[in-house]
C-alpha cells in the first residue's frame, strides 16, 4: 500500500467511526444495543430508515444526487465496521454531512484528526486488540453471573376467586419471587390461537384477570420467557353453551331450534360469513359428576356439518375433553380428508398424515353416532356402532372439566350423553 492509499483509508476509517458515534449519539436511547456497539441484534432496517429520513431535511433537493446512499451501503457499515473498505464519492459526503460538514471534502478539510504512520498504527492496533481481549473476558463472566443468578430464580403462583360463580368471574393472582433480578415478568393465559398475556409490576404481589366466558386456563407466571409456576383456572358455564370464534356467545333460544343445537347463518354478523373460514362450538365447563372422571368415561353424540347448512369443506368436526391433568382431542373430517384427522392424548398424537385414519372420515352431510369409551386407560371410537379406532394409553386425562364439540363452519348437535361405563349420569337433548 502506498502512502497516499494509506492515508485515504485512515480518512475513511475516522469518517466511518465518527459517524457510528453519531449514530449512537443520535439513537442510542431507542436502540438500546447501539450503546455496546452491539449492531447485529437490531433491527438495521429500522435504524438505517431512521437515519435516512433524519437527514432527509438537511439536503437541498437540487443536491440530492450528491449525497444519494443505498440502504445496503449503510448496512455495510455497520456489519463490517472492521473491514477495509472504499466508500463511492456520494457515500463519503453523505456520511459528511450526516456528521455536521457540507461534505466530505469539507471534512478533509476541517475535521480533527491526527494520520498516523504505519507503524503507529500498527503499535495502536496491540493495544486495541489487548483492550478488546480483556473487555471481552470481562463481558463472558458477567454474562455467566447473570445466567447462573437467572437460573436460581424462583416464583409462586396462587389464586383467589371472587364476584361470581359463572362468567364473567375476575380472579385474583398472588405472586411472589425470591429475587428481582430480572428483567420482565408476566401472566401467560393463552387458549388455543389466541395469545392473552399480562404484564406484572413487580413492585406490587397480586393482579387480577377477568374472564368474560366460560373457559379452563392454565395461567403461567413468566419471567424472561421462562416458566416460573402455572395454576389452573376453571370458569364454570350455565350448562351446555353455544357460540362462534370461541369468544360469540349465543343465547339459548337461537341455537336450540326443534330438538337440535345448530346455528344458522342468519344468526351470524356478515364479517363472519364473509370470512373463508370460521368456526362454531357447543360446550360446558364444569359441574360434571363430581365423580366423573375422562378415563372411565362413555361419550354418546349424534352430529352432522352439511356444506348445505353451513359447514366449510373439509367439513371437520372436533371433540375435546378437557380433564383435570390432559387433554383428549379427536377430528372427524370428510371423506376423502382423513389427512387432516387426528386423535390426541396424553401421551401420543396419531395424524391422518403418517396414518391410516380413513375410518375417521365419514359422511357429514347426514347425522352420524359418534360413541367414545375411555375405560382401563383403552379408547375405543365408534361411528354408527362400527369401530374406527382403537389405542391405549398411560398418563391419566383425570376428572373431566370441560367438553367441547367444534364444526368448522356451522354444525349440528341432536343429542349429548354421558355415562361412567355403569350409569348414565347426563343426557342433553336440546
Amino acid at each position: 500500500m502506498n502512502g497516499t492509499n494509506f492515508v485515504d483509508g485512515q480518512q475513511l476509517k475516522t469518517l466511518r467511526q465518527k459517524f457510528i458515534e453519531k449514530v449512537i449519539e443520535d439513537f442510542g436511547d431507542v436502540y438500546l444495543p447501539i450503546r455496546k456497539n452491539d449492531f447485529e441484534s437490531i433491527n438495521l432496517s429500522a435504524l438505517v430508515g431512521a437515519i435516512l429520513k433524519n437527514n432527509k431535511e438537511r439536503i437541498p433537493e437540487h443536491k440530492l444526487k450528491e449525497f444519494l446512499v443505498s440502504e445496503q451501503t449503510l448496512r455495510r457499515i455497520f456489519e463490517e465496521r472492521d473491514k477495509e473498505t472504499t466508500f463511492q464519492q456520494t457515500t463519503r459526503n453523505f456520511l459528511s454531512l450526516y456528521i455536521g460538514y457540507q461534505n466530505y471534502q469539507d471534512f478533509l478539510q476541517n475535521a480533527d484528526f491526527t494520520i498516523k504512520t504505519p507503524r503507529q498504527s500498527s503499535h495502536w492496533r496491540i493495544i486495541g486488540i489487548v483492550v478488546l481481549l480483556m473487555g471481552l473476558l470481562i463481558t463472558i463472566g458477567f454474562v455467566w453471573r447473570n445466567k447462573l443468578i437467572h437460573n436460581s430464580i424462583e416464583g409462586k403462583l396462587t389464586k383467589v376467586f371472587f364476584e361470581s360463580n359463572k362468567a364473567p368471574i375476575t380472579v385474583r393472582f398472588n405472586y411472589q419471587f425470591n429475587h428481582y433480578n430480572f428483567e420482565r415478568a408476566m401472566l401467560d393465559y393463552s387458549l388455543w390461537r389466541k395469545k392473552e398475556t399480562l404484564e406484572l409490576d413487580i413492585t406490587k404481589q397480586s393482579t387480577s384477570v377477568c374472564f368474560m366466558h366460560p373457559t379452563v386456563r392454565t395461567v403461567r407466571l413468566v419471567v424472561d420467557g421462562k416458566v416460573l409456576d402455572s395454576t389452573k383456572v376453571v370458569i364454570p358455564s350455565d350448562g351446555w353453551v353455544c357460540g362462534y370464534e370461541e369468544i360469540n356467545y349465543l343465547p339459548s333460544e337461537q341455537w336450540k331450534k326443534n330438538g337440535v343445537a345448530h346455528i344458522t347463518k342468519e344468526d351470524l354478523p356478515d364479517a363472519v360469513i364473509e370470512q373463508a373460514v370460521y368456526y362454531s362450538f357447543i360446550k360446558k365447563v364444569a359441574n360434571f359428576d363430581k365423580n366423573l372422571s375422562c378415563d372411565e368415561m362413555v361419550f354418546e353424540t349424534r352430529l352432522k356439518n352439511p356444506i348445505s347448512e353451513g359447514g366449510i369443506n373439509c367439513n371437520d368436526v372436533s371433540v375435546v375433553f378437557t380433564g383435570e391433568n390432559h387433554k383428549f382431542l379427536l377430528n372427524l373430517t370428510q371423506k376423502g380428508c382423513s389427512h387432516y384427522a387426528y386423535v390426541h392424548l396424553p401421551d401420543k398424537v396419531i395424524g391422518g398424515e403418517s396414518n391410516d385414519l380413513s375410518k375417521l372420515g365419514i359422511n357429514l352431510d347426514e347425522f352420524v353416532r359418534l360413541k367414545i369409551v375411555f375405560k382401563d386407560k383403552k379408547l375405543q371410537i365408534f361411528i354408527d356402532d362400527q369401530l374406527a379406532f382403537n389405542t391405549q394409553y398411560t398418563k391419566n386425562l383425570g376428572k373431566l372439566d370441560a367438553a367441547y364439540i367444534g364444526f368448522k363452519g356451522l354444525g349440528s348437535v341432536d343429542y349429548i350423553k354421558i355415562s361412567d361405563n355403569k350409569q348414565l349420569l347426563e343426557e342433553e337433548n336440546f
